[in-house]
This record gives C-alpha cells, structure tokens and sequence, in this order.
C-alpha cells in the first residue's frame, strides 16, 4: 500500500494559502469540532499545550482526513518523534531547531533506514491502513514533514 499523499506538504509546495488553527486545549472533542470548521489544518501543540502521547492520539483520529492534522512535538528527541509517526501523525512540526545539524537529525528521525533512523515497531497505534503503509515503505522514506518552527 503506498503511504498516502501529504496535502498539507503539496500545497506548501504550490505556494497555496492555507487557513488553519492551533488546538492547545488537549480535548478530542475540541478537536474534532475543529475539523468540521473547514479550516485546511489543525495544529496538536504537544510543545505547549497538555498534549501527551495518547492525547495526540485521540486528536488525530479524531479530526480524520476533514483537516491536515500537524503534530507539534515537545522538541527534536529522536524517540518522541518516531512515536507521533507511529500513532499516524503525518505532518511534524518540530520546535526549537537551532543548527543545520539540529535539523538533518530531526529529518533523520522521520526516514527509515538506510535515510534515516526510523524503524518499524511490531505493533502500532495507528490504523491498520498506516500499519500497511508501514510495512510495504520499510525501506523508503514517508512523506512526512519535518517543519522546523
């Protein structure tokens, strides 16, 4: 199964204007509310905002395909990152990236290997249409962005 397309990232690419909103509340429902607004992105603040793991979680299945889903990690930490992969996050915005190096590594953390650092776990969070993408894109990179704030 190919990794789906990256809306969010394409539409960058084009230079297209996109509306979105920060959630920081924490609160699925918020969320998802959100996601029927119309609004092109929703950001997960897990920098700032109550946002744990499973609080991500929740939020991304909660706002679906109706909104381009960026997940803002508490910072660069390689194993932090690889875990809102996992649950299904798509499109990473990470903070606080002050080097050149600082972000090749970020990037790296979102590439498998031989690109990256990333590996496959044997079970995740995600949906089983993410696990499947998972699985066939082993060895290649997805199209996840890695968006230095």
């Amino acid at each position: 199964m190919p990794a789906p397309a990256n809306s969010f990232k394409a539409r960058l690419k084009a230079g297209d204007t996109q509306i979105g909103l920060w959630l920081g509340l924490g609160d699925a429902s918020v969320a998802e509310l959100a996601s029927h607004m119309g609004f092109d992105w929703l950001v997960i603040d897990g920098e700032h905002g109550p946002n744990g793991l499973r609080d991500v979680l929740d939020q991304l299945r909660a706002i679906g395909g109706r909104s381009s889903a960026v997940v803002r990690t508490r910072d660069d930490d390689r194993a932090g990152i690889k875990q809102m992969l996992d649950i299904g996050a798509q499109t990473l915005l990470v903070p606080m990236i002050e080097s050149g190096a600082q972000a090749e590594e970020a990037v790296r953390s979102v590439r498998y290997a031989p690109a990256g650092a990333r590996g496959v776990g044997g079970k995740v969070a995600a949906p089983a249409s993410s696990q499947a993408v998972a699985r066939d894109s082993f060895s290649a990179s997805l199209p996840a962005a890695a968006v230095p704030a």
